[in-house]
């Protein structure tokens, strides 16, 4: 089987500095592509570097809504700087994140991510969304972009989001929680999306899936989220592979 994680923090700390193994371990169980993904301006800087030093790698750059607070417009253009160069294949991640504390005022959230959405449109990129109870909220800023085609990043559940974002054209893209016990409403939600929009990442080092639920995630183990899809979906796992595989380049391009 072939695979692409569509969603990896390789660019992290805990990541960065064990890149060439973890990316070799990865394409020991064909994982062939990595999207490494940027959440501020250092770590986009780290993503562009990292993607031109190792093979089968592209990057995303942009800024998580966690940076609404205290980044401003030298920021934006710096990632639109940054975009420009030809590993670049996203913009991400951003979006919108009103859990708990929200991180910053949801106007200022709000502004950052269609600051960044036209990045994307003028540049003619997809945008990886995050979108941490604020799937609803954030369709207002897609409506006012629709020629960006988005991801909906370790999609989390919400079936109206869910339904709203397909009718725009979104991609739904799986991580490690599709495999933890308690989530098969999660599961079921899986089953009902078009193949041809679905996607699989790891979102690494975070959401590590079952059987390494409480490690450090990394690319490798992509394979367990697919294979958990190609289960609720009642396909074989080499035959999801090649759906996600292929949806991946349709978004991102060749690897």
């Amino acid at each position: 089987m072939r695979v692409i994680d569509t969603h990896a923090h390789l660019n992290h700390e805990d990541l960065l500095p064990h890149a060439p193994e973890i990316v070799r371990r990865a394409q020991e169980r064909g994982v062939e592509g990595i999207v490494v993904v940027g959440y501020d301006v250092p770590s986009s800087v780290a993503a562009i570097e990292l993607c031109h030093r190792l093979p089968g790698l592209v990057a995303a750059v942009g800024l998580h809504p966690y940076e609404a607070a205290t980044c401003g417009e030298a920021d934006v253009e710096e990632i639109a700087r940054l975009a420009a160069d030809p590993k670049v294949r996203a913009i991400g991640e951003i979006g919108l994140d009103f859990h708990g504390e929200e991180p910053a005022p949801p106007a200022r959230q709000d502004w950052l991510l269609r600051r960044q959405l036209e990045i994307a449109r003028q540049l003619g990129l997809p945008a990886t969304l995050h979108l941490r109870d604020s799937g609803l909220e954030v369709l207002a800023a897609l409506d006012d972009f629709p020629q960006v085609r988005v991801v909906f990043h370790c999609f989390a559940g919400d079936r109206e989001a869910m339904r709203e974002g397909l009718a725009r054209g979104a991609y739904i893209s799986f991580a490690g929680p599709l495999t933890f016990k308690r989530n098969e409403e999660l599961r079921q939600l899986a089953a009902e999306i078009p193949a041809d929009r679905l996607l699989v990442e790891t979102d690494c080092p975070y959401l590590a899936p079952v059987p390494y639920r409480g490690k450090q995630n990394e690319p490798a183990y992509v394979l367990e989220t697919l294979m958990v899809l190609a289960s609720a979906r009642g396909v074989e796992p080499s035959e999801m592979a090649e759906i996600a595989y292929a949806n991946a380049q349709s978004v991102f391009g060749p690897f």
